[in-house]
C-alpha cells in the first residue's frame, strides 16, 4: 500500500490527517511482510500501529500486554472508536462468558491477552485454528526485565509463537537498550527467511526538565516533598518503593496539603485500582503516590511533573517512568529526591526477587517441607524447570541476574547523586546523544532547589493557580467510592 494510501486511511478511519514519527514506516514494513521491532517513547501513538494493522487485513491481531487494567482500558477505547470485535480475555472473564469467548475467537478482530493466558495449552490449540493477522507483544521491554525474575511466562512467548506457526510479530516499546533491542529479536524465530525491521525514535525529550536533588536524611526528604507538592501545578505521579510508604506518604500530603492525593499499589483490589485510576484520568485527583505498578499504558497528556522519590530499579524503567510527564509537549519536570542510603532499598528488593543458590537447593531438591519459599519465588523457579534448566544451569544464571541488577541500580544511583549532565548520562545508556547543546543550561537539567524553582516560575503551566471548587476532593472521592 501507497504513503498516500496509508493517508487516506488513516483520515477516513481514524480522523488524523498526519501520521506521528515512526506510526507509517512500521505499517508499511509490516504490509511489506517483515516482523517489527519499533521503539516509540511514551506518548508517540503505538496502539495506532497495531488497529491499523487489525482493520488493513483478515485474521486475529493478538495483543500480548502485562496489566489487566490496561488490557480493559484498550478494549474500552477501541469500543469508543467503534471497534466492537475487540475483547480481553483474562482472569475477570470466567465461566459461560470466558467459554463464550473462547468459542468464538475467530469472529473477533482484536484480542488482548496476558503472557499467562497465552501459554495455555487450551488457549493456543484454539488460536491454532484460527487465522492470525498478528502478534504484537506490548511493552516488548519486559521480555527481558520481567521474564528472568519476576513473570517467568514471558520467557515461553518465543516458544508460543513457534507453536503458533510463527505469525508477523510486532513488538512495540518506550524503552529498551541497544543490548535488550539485540537480545530480544534474538529469542524469536521468523518465518519464510522474514528479516526484523527496527525503528528506533530518540529517548530524549526536551520538554522534560530533568532535576536531581540530594538531601539529608528522611525528614528533610519528605518535608522537600511536600514543599514541591504545594508549590507545582499538577498533575503528578510521585513513585516510592514499597506499598506502605505509599500509603503513609499519601497520607502525610493529605494533611499537609490542599490537593486531592491517593496511593496506588498492586496490592489493592482491581476496583479499587482501576477507580483510583479513572478518578486520575477524569481530573478529580491531583497527585498519585504509587509503586511502579502505577503508569504503563496511563494515556493522560497533561501529567505535569514525575517526582521518584525512591530510585528506579534502573535507567530504562526510570525513563520510561519520568516519561509519563509532559506528553501533551508542554513544560514538565522529572524530579528525582535522593538521601544516602536509598540503594539499600532496591538492593533489597533484588535479594528478595532472585532465589539463593540455598533456596534453588531446596526448590530443586523438593525438599521445602516448612514452606519457607515463597509462591512468587517458586512459582519464578518452577518455569526454569518447566524450560529443563537443571540446578547448576539456574544458579549460574540466577547469580548474573543479581551481578547485572546490582550494576542497574549502581547506574541508578549515580545518576541521582549527579550534579551536571543529566540528560546526556542518562541517554548515553540508549546509545543516544542530545539533540542540541542545552543540557548545559538551567532549561535543561539541573541539581539545586533554585535552578527548579527558576525553571517552574518560567513556565506558567508549572505554577499552581487558585481555582474554585464546587465540590472537595474529599467529596468527589466519597461520591467515587459511594461512601455516602
Amino acid at each position: 500500500m501507497l504513503k498516500t494510501d496509508l493517508d487516506a486511511y488513516l483520515y477516513q478511519e481514524f480522523g488524523f490527517k498526519d501520521f506521528r514519527p515512526g506510526q507509517a514506516e512500521v505499517i508499511s514494513a509490516i504490509l511489506a511482510g517483515q516482523s517489527a521491532l519499533a521503539v516509540l517513547p511514551t506518548g508517540a501513538g503505538k496502539t495506532l500501529i497495531y488497529q491499523m494493522l487489525g482493520r488493513l487485513r483478515n485474521g486475529l491481531t493478538i495483543i500480548v500486554t502485562p496489566l489487566l487494567s490496561l488490557m480493559q482500558d484498550q478494549v474500552a477505547r477501541l469500543n469508543y472508536l467503534g471497534e466492537q470485535k475487540a475483547v480481553a480475555l483474562n482472569s475477570t472473564l470466567v465461566g459461560r462468558d470466558r467459554q463464550m469467548v473462547m468459542d468464538n475467537l475467530a469472529q473477533y478482530r482484536f484480542l488482548f491477552i496476558s503472557p499467562e493466558m497465552l501459554s495455555q495449552t487450551t488457549v493456543i490449540n484454539r488460536l491454532k485454528k484460527i487465522e492470525l493477522n498478528l502478534l504484537v507483544i506490548d511493552e516488548a521491554h519486559t521480555i527481558i526485565s520481567w521474564g528472568p525474575d519476576f513473570r517467568p511466562e514471558y520467557l515461553k512467548l518465543p516458544s508460543v509463537h513457534r507453536m503458533l506457526g510463527q505469525p508477523q510479530l510486532l513488538l512495540l516499546t518506550a524503552t529498551a537498550t541497544v543490548t535488550m533491542q539485540s537480545e530480544t529479536q534474538a529469542l524469536f524465530t521468523l518465518a519464510n527467511k522474514q528479516d526484523w525491521f527496527l525503528y528506533r525514535q530518540s529517548a530524549d525529550r526536551p520538554n522534560i526538565h530533568l532535576h536531581t536533588e540530594q538531601l539529608a536524611d528522611e525528614h528533610d526528604k519528605q518535608t522537600r516533598l511536600a514543599g514541591l507538592v504545594k508549590q507545582l501545578q499538577g498533575p503528578g505521579i510521585i513513585y516510592v518503593s514499597s506499598r506502605r510508604l505509599a500509603l503513609n506518604l499519601a497520607e502525610y500530603l493529605q494533611t499537609n496539603g490542599d490537593q486531592a492525593v491517593m496511593a496506588y499499589h498492586a496490592g489493592m483490589n482491581y476496583l479499587t485500582r482501576y477507580k483510583i485510576q479513572q478518578q486520575f484520568m477524569l481530573g478529580k485527583l491531583d497527585v498519585i503516590v504509587a509503586t511502579s505498578a502505577f503508569g504503563m499504558g496511563i494515556d493522560k497528556n497533561d501529567i505535569r511533573y514525575v517526582i521518584h522519590y525512591h530510585p528506579s530499579q534502573d535507567l530504562a524503567n526510570y525513563l520510561q517512568e519520568m516519561g509519563r510527564a509532559g506528553r501533551d509537549g508542554a513544560a514538565a519536570l522529572a524530579v528525582t529526591l535522593y538521601v544516602p542510603g536509598d540503594e539499600m532499598l532496591q538492593q533489597r528488593m533484588i535479594d528478595h526477587a532472585i532465589p539463593t543458590d540455598q533456596q534453588l537447593d531446596i526448590i530443586y531438591g523438593d525438599t521445602d517441607n516448612g514452606a519457607t519459599i515463597e509462591p512468587q519465588m517458586l512459582r519464578l523457579v518452577k518455569g526454569y524447570q518447566e524450560q529443563a534448566i537443571d540446578l547448576g544451569t539456574a544458579k549460574r544464571l540466577f547469580q548474573e541476574r543479581r551481578q547485572a541488577k546490582l550494576q542497574a541500580v549502581t547506574q541508578m544511583i549515580s545518576y541521582m547523586q549527579s550534579t551536571k549532565d543529566l540528560r546526556r548520562q542518562l541517554l548515553v545508556e540508549f546509545d543516544q546523544t542530545v539533540a542540541n547543546q542545552a543540557d548545559q543550561t538551567n532549561e535543561s537539567s539541573g541539581t539545586t532547589a533554585k535552578e527548579l524553582d527558576q525553571f517552574r516560575k518560567s513556565h506558567t503551566v508549572l505554577n499552581k493557580a487558585s481555582q474554585m471548587y464546587t465540590e472537595t476532593w474529599q467529596e468527589n472521592l466519597r461520591k467515587l467510592f459511594n461512601l455516602d
